[in-house]
């Protein structure tokens, strides 16, 4: 009698192990199948609110200032020949405000050359710059200071002209 007794509780802790593992296992599909189809909460806004693009404002002659003319002139050297930032080594010998002078090389090529600027108040120009002798026509538009440019060649009369 005590085997019956055994084996009866052994098949209903079988089928209460059996009944709670299906519960189990149904609760737990039913759960992640309602967290797939529910949607995910939509973030409250005031209906004052708009999604539309800001626009950044255009940078001013005060983000110029706060740059140095050599750094000013470096930019326009890179944006003149399409180069890296990284890529230009500018240095001043003069600067005068409005006028200035140096050298100027680009990583990655032999040598270097001169560069005449002006400063039209707002931006940096790059007049002239090369290896060989300044042209008369390329800086007389700008009257640069004799001191800073003696000696200039006129290409119309191919001669070297002392200002």
């Amino acid at each position: 009698m005590n085997k019956k007794i055994f084996l009866f509780l052994g098949i209903i802790l079988v089928l209460v192990v059996v009944i709670g593992g299906v519960a189990l296992y149904w609760s737990m599909k039913s759960s992640s199948s309602l967290a797939e189809s529910s949607p995910l909460p939509t973030p409250l806004m005031s209906p004052e609110a708009t999604l539309e693009p800001v626009a950044l404002p255009a940078p001013t002659a005060s983000t110029k200032a706060t740059k140095s003319d050599l750094e000013q002139i470096k930019e326009a050297f890179a944006e003149e020949y399409s180069k890296p930032l990284n890529d230009v080594n500018v240095t001043m010998s003069d600067n005068t405000g409005t006028y200035a002078k140096g050298g100027v090389s680009f990583a990655g090529e032999i040598g270097g050359g001169w560069w005449l600027a002006y400063n039209d108040g707002s931006d940096w120009i790059i007049v002239a710059d090369g290896n060989g002798t300044v042209m008369c026509e390329e800086i007389e538009p700008y009257y640069f200071p004799v001191d800073m440019v003696p000696e200039c060649w006129n290409e119309a009369t191919s001669e070297l002209i002392e200002r």
